[in-house]
């Protein structure tokens, strides 16, 4: 089992990948953004984070690079679920070493759960 922290500020989408995973014996805390989520990694390190990009007051690659420069979090491993295809911040997301971006309209929940099982025995590239 691990602790998964998801982070989306869609409410809909989070809840209904923490009930999944939750049945799927994971322990989820949810935050709908990059601020709330930074103060619940500090206070205790989730051991996967699974991450939007596009989020308001502190999106994805913000955090991401916050969160990377801390060293006791440089490979805490982060399964980023987004509904952007390319561009910028993928790229901002790619370059923080994320174990793999998922795109919202193609991605499964049982192929998400498998990527943070995945990631949380992993360090990212």
């Amino acid at each position: 089992m691990s602790e998964v922290l998801i982070v989306d500020d869609d409410l809909d989408a989070r809840s209904a990948l923490a009930r999944f995973l939750e049945k799927a014996g994971h322990c989820v805390k949810i935050v709908p953004n990059g601020r709330e989520a930074l103060s619940a990694i500090l206070e205790k390190t989730p051991d996967v984070m699974v991450l939007d990009l596009l989020m308001p007051e502190m999106d994805g690659p913000s955090l991401l690079e916050v969160v990377r420069s801390y060293l006791r979090l440089q490979s805490l491993p982060v399964v980023v679920l987004t509904a952007i295809e390319e561009g910028p911040l993928v790229e901002r997301a790619r370059n923080a070493k994320v174990n793999c971006i998922l795109k919202k309209s193609k991605a499964t929940l049982e192929e998400i759960k498998s990527a943070v099982e995945t990631a949380a025995c992993e360090i990212p590239n």
